[in-house]
């Protein structure tokens, strides 16, 4: 058996997320309809899942198999996976890489737009805002989230699952057409940065007081602030090992 590191790229419109779901199209499912025509004997992880609709300009595959992949198989298999996805690169790794557990900061972006510029172009990769924002005003709230805390009030918490996370950049900047806000840290909870974006978001247009998200990131007991930012925006951006 030998060890691939794959980074794969690719739109999240169109599928249910990245994590294989019965009768449901997604990308680890397109993937493996890839993988299994030239073989069946094989382990994969990967680095996080996404949601349905979120993006990736790169999620890292770890793939252990008994065949030997070269470039031209490489090729082929890019080419069945189809427009919306693609293999940025494939390289042969140490044994016992993990794309999950090898991972040590992974990146997040989301972007916004002005709705009242209509830029049709951005449509399936921003959220559209109505009211106005300031990158300052914004990072003012970002800034709360960096550190090492725990995020229960800002994700949807599964079982047995450790909410404390350490966010290591929280911010925001002012691009033409569009906000982009990064965000780096050591994992993320399931729905954790589209629930950030969307409570910074609310703050902005008066929904929510600040008070109440610095009481939140400090206690642990306080209950979720539930407010999702549209999945469109989200794109798994980096991972580091």
């Amino acid at each position: 058996m030998q060890t691939y590191k794959i980074d794969l790229s690719y739109k999240g419109t169109n599928y249910f997320g990245f994590q294989k779901q019965k009768d449901k199209i997604t990308i680890q499912k397109e993937f493996e309809s890839a993988i299994n025509i030239f073989t069946k004997t094989y382990e994969m992880s990967y680095s996080g899942r996404t949601d349905a609709g979120v993006h990736a300009k790169s999620q890292i595959i770890s793939l252990k198999t008994d065949i030997e992949i070269d470039k031209k198989m490489q090729n082929s298999i890019d080419k069945l996976l189809g427009q919306d996805i693609s293999i940025n690169s494939l390289i042969k790794t140490k044994k016992d890489f993990h794309a999950r557990f090898d991972a040590k900061k992974r990146t997040y972006k989301y972007f916004l737009s002005d709705s009242t510029k209509k830029l049709p172009f951005l449509n399936d990769f921003t959220h559209s805002i109505l009211f106005e924002v300031d990158v300052d005003e914004l990072n003012k709230i970002s800034n709360i989230f960096v550190g090492t805390h725990n995020f229960s009030s800002f994700a949807k918490i599964e079982a047995a699952k450790n909410p404390i996370r350490t966010i290591y950049k929280s911010q925001w900047t002012k691009n033409r057409d569009y906000f982009e806000y990064t965000i780096v840290g050591n994992a993320f909870l399931r729905n954790m940065v589209r629930n950030l974006v969307g409570v910074q978001l609310a703050v902005v247009s008066g929904k929510v007081d600040i008070k109440i998200v610095k009481d939140a990131i400090k206690n642990e007991n306080s209950k979720r602030l539930n407010y999702l930012a549209p999945a469109k925006g989200l794109v798994l951006w980096n991972v580091k090992y």
